[in-house]
Formats: structure tokens, C-alpha cells, sequence
């Protein structure tokens, strides 16, 4: 069996509001932690909680998988390499991991790379805001799984769709 789902998910934003932390030590604003609680809930409903989790090493990214899928008992891979990474670059990262045997699986990181990635998988120039996942189903299992044509977009989620008062 091979990854039947690709979540491409954005960090949530971030806080400026933190005098001497470097870039990579920001940590999640209010609005990111409910964006990505959010987004995190619409994926339960979805089914498609990840079985794997690659993502950037950032505080922000680490924060945004605690608020999204933390309680799910998932496992995340760390991968310091993604942190602020071309869309070659995640790719690289990918290849050299090789492709997760089953399930889900969730990329989680920075623009401009996540916006490139996007292209990349669904041939669509789209915004992606911070918070964003995009949802992608496997259409050819027998092809590279890093091909664009190994992957339908079907939907992308924007965390202003989902914004609940809490």
C-alpha cells in the first residue's frame, strides 16, 4: 500500500511580539492557535487526521502541530532542513526519506516553498496563507510519488473560513 492523502499545511501565524527570539524561535500569535485548532478539527471531520508528520523544526511550526494534532498521538519528524526551504529543497528532503508506506501523510512548513509546493503538485498558482492546508489525493500509485501527476488537489483550507468567536 502506498500514501493515499498529501496535506500540505502552512504554519499558522506567528507573533512579532517577542523582542531578542530569532526568526526560528517565534512562537504562534492568539489567532494562530485557534487557526490551527481550527483547521486541525476540520481535518478530523475530513477523516484525514495524518498518520505521518514531516515538518520544519520552527517554534511556530512545532506550536502548530501541538494545537492541530498533538492529542492524536502522531509522532512528528523534525526536519530542520525544511525550515524556510525552496520547494526543491522539501522535495530532496522527501526523496531522501523515501515515500511513508501508508496512510496520510502531512508536510508541514514555510512560504515561499509551501506556496512552490502547491504549484508544484496541483499546476495551480495559489495564495497560501499561513495556516492553510491543502488536501491532496493520490490519483497514480504507480508513478514517483513526488510527481505532479501522482496527485489531485481537492480542496484548500483557509483558516478565515473556519474562524469560530473562542
Amino acid at each position: 500500500m502506498t500514501t493515499q492523502h498529501l496535506l500540505l499545511m502552512r504554519h499558522a501565524k506567528s507573533s512579532w511580539n517577542h523582542e531578542g527570539l530569532t526568526d526560528h524561535e517565534r512562537p504562534l500569535n492568539k489567532r494562530g492557535r485557534r487557526a490551527s485548532r481550527d483547521i486541525g478539527d476540520v481535518l478530523r471531520a475530513k477523516s484525514l487526521v495524518p498518520d505521518h508528520i514531516w515538518s520544519s523544526d520552527s517554534a511556530r511550526t512545532r506550536e502548530t502541530f501541538a494545537h492541530t494534532f498533538a492529542d492524536s498521538g502522531i509522532k512528528p519528524k523534525w526536519h530542520s532542513g525544511f525550515y524556510h526551504a525552496s520547494a526543491n529543497q522539501v522535495l530532496y528532503i522527501c526523496a531522501e526519506n523515501g515515500e511513508p508506506e501508508t496512510g496520510t501523510l502531512m508536510l508541514l512548513g514555510h512560504n515561499p516553498g509551501w506556496e512552490d509546493l502547491l504549484f508544484h503538485f496541483s499546476g495551480l498558482s495559489r495564495r497560501m496563507p499561513t495556516g492553510a492546508c491543502a488536501i491532496f489525493d493520490r490519483t497514480r500509485t504507480k508513478a514517483d510519488w513526488l510527481e505532479r501527476e501522482s496527485w489531485r488537489l481537492v480542496e484548500l483550507l483557509l483558516p478565515r473560513e473556519y474562524e469560530r468567536n473562542a
